[in-house]
């Protein structure tokens, strides 16, 4: 009888530990994830922006001597032509500089003929003559300097253009520099537009696209628009570019510096960058060590998500276009991505679909 009981205990034993072994083995638990479906961008051979209109040139007129402003000649917002008169100063300590230079300017002179004379005769040396040649071409010079203070205490106007702003009010004592009015040069209105990085190189070429403008009062009719320069210094916060672009001629009276205008870039497909790209949330992309971006890519068959290298492009909104590593077509997890691992499996959260990749791009 004793034989039997270490064998009724190791029976016992070994039932109990099979049942432990079943209840330590649980079913897996899936992580939930947001998936969704990538789709090509559409009509990614469009572009539109918002621009806003400038002026050719726009000059902060400025004395260059200081003094207490007498006149404004021009009201704001009037067509001056060039030369005319725009602001004065008080003139009258200049004209008394001006008065005093001639008078000292005459006395050099004087003195430089008497010892000239006096030089002829052997009387006076040449050290004299030479002092008095030299204060004569001083007093020259100071005669000069007052004649263009006096002329310096008036600003006309260096171009015709637009008076847009005044900038001082009458009797305000200046220094010299500071700006008086703001004249624009309207013979030429241009467009100003932020582009992304990856447009410049496509818009540096006129004949690869077309490009129009439209303002909200005028919806009926389209301007067509000239390349004229590249500012290549990026914003630092958008770290866009800015394009100027000419307007036509043929514009109503009511266009002017400041307006706002939608403009419509229509790229050829041969030049269209990235045709191949698609555009997935800012969330799907995590980064790598190396500081590249990959996406995690979502194979329902197995339920798993496997790391994809991705090349990515301009940020606009809350997407990012692809250039290289993801397909229209596949699924990639867009939320959560920095705690998935490479064969980790999941489950699709309820309610996700396709990737809004067709945002308007502004």
């Amino acid at each position: 009888m004793k034989a039997r009981l270490p064998i009724a205990v190791l029976l016992a034993a070994s039932v109990l530990g099979a049942c432990s072994d079943v209840a330590a083995t649980p079913e897996e638990t899936l992580r939930t994830a947001r998936i969704e479906t990538v789709a090509a961008p559409a009509n990614l051979a469009q572009r539109e922006f918002v621009g806003r209109v400038e002026a050719r040139y726009t000059v902060d007129l400025a004395f260059q001597v200081s003094g207490r402003l007498a006149e404004f000649a021009i009201p704001e917002g009037q067509m001056v032509e060039e030369g005319t008169l725009i602001a004065r100063l008080e003139d009258q300590d200049y004209e008394r500089a001006l008065r005093e230079a001639r008078v000292q300017m005459q006395q050099a002179r004087t003195n430089l003929e008497r010892q000239q004379t006096l030089h002829e005769r052997g009387i006076a040396s040449d050290a004299a003559l030479e002092d008095a040649r030299t204060a004569y071409e001083l007093r020259s010079v100071a005669l000069d300097t007052m004649r263009q203070n006096l002329d310096y205490a008036t600003i006309e106007a260096p171009f015709t253009g637009l008076l847009s702003r005044r900038l001082a009010d009458n009797f305000t004592t200046l220094s010299a520099g500071q700006p008086v009015a703001r004249l624009q040069d309207l013979s030429e209105l241009r467009v100003a537009i932020a582009v992304p990085e990856n447009l410049i190189a496509t818009l540096e070429q006129p004949g690869s696209y077309s490009i129009s403008a439209r303002f909200p009062f005028i919806p009926n009719r389209d301007f067509p628009l000239e390349f004229r320069e590249l500012i290549a210094e990026a914003d630092a916060a958008s770290q866009t570019y800015k394009v100027m672009f000419a307007l036509p001629d043929d514009l109503p009276g009511n266009i002017l510096p400041g307006m706002t205008v939608n403009v419509r870039v229509q790229l050829d497909q041969d030049q269209m960058p990235g045709g191949d790209a698609v555009r997935v949330p800012v969330t799907a992309l995590a980064s790598t060590p190396d500081g590249s971006f990959r996406l995690w890519v979502y194979d329902p068959a197995t339920s798993e998500v496997e790391p994809r290298v991705v090349r990515t492009g301009s940020v606009e909104g809350n997407s990012v276009l692809v250039f290289e590593g993801v397909s229209a077509g596949e699924q990639i997890v867009t939320a959560g991505v920095n705690a998935l691992r490479e064969g980790m499996r999941v489950r699709p959260m309820s309610g996700t679909g396709s990737v809004a990749s067709n945002e308007a791009t502004r």
